[in-house]
Formats: structure tokens, C-alpha cells, sequence
């Protein structure tokens, strides 16, 4: 084989490398860009479920509160009537 054939057959491996390099690369750059846009909107979901619980977290120890206090009112109704169930009843 001539030289100059080595060199044109060099010269198109070199081309169909430098192709293949910068396929890869655009490939790349576009798998980098999608892996970022992922995580963003990981972090706005992360974030959004994050003020979701602390809202359920709020509404739990509110709902928690209440029901704390109206057993303290109940008590304090059956207080009142054993009160007034022994006024009207004296235990002899």
C-alpha cells in the first residue's frame, strides 16, 4: 500500500473518530443538562412534599390540642354531675 493511501486511509479513521468523539460528546452535554434538570425538579418536589408534612404536622398537633381539650371539658361536665348526683343523694 502507497503512502498516500496509509495517509487518506489514517485521514478517514481519523474523521470517522473525530465524528464519533463529538457524538459523544453532544450526548453527554445533553445527559448532563437532563440529569440538572432532574434533580431541580427533585429539590422543588422535595420541598413542596416537605411544606405538605409540615402542614399535616401543624394540622395533627392542632386536632391533637382539641381533642385534649374537650376531654378536659367532658371531664369537667361528669365532675359537676357527680357533684350533684351526691348533693341529691346523700350517702347515709
Amino acid at each position: 500500500m502507497s503512502l498516500e493511501a496509509r495517509v487518506e486511509k489514517l485521514e478517514s479513521h481519523f474523521d470517522s473518530l473525530d465524528s464519533a468523539v463529538r457524538n459523544l460528546i453532544k450526548i453527554t452535554g445533553d445527559t448532563h443538562q437532563e440529569i440538572l434538570a432532574t434533580r431541580q425538579e427533585m429539590r422543588t418536589r422535595f420541598a413542596q412534599q416537605d411544606r405538605q408534612l409540615a402542614g399535616v404536622k401543624a394540622d395533627v398537633s392542632a386536632l391533637a390540642e382539641a381533642m385534649l381539650a374537650g376531654f378536659k371539658r367532658t371531664d369537667e361536665k361528669i365532675d359537676r354531675l357527680e357533684l350533684l348526683i351526691r348533693q341529691r343523694f346523700p350517702i347515709s
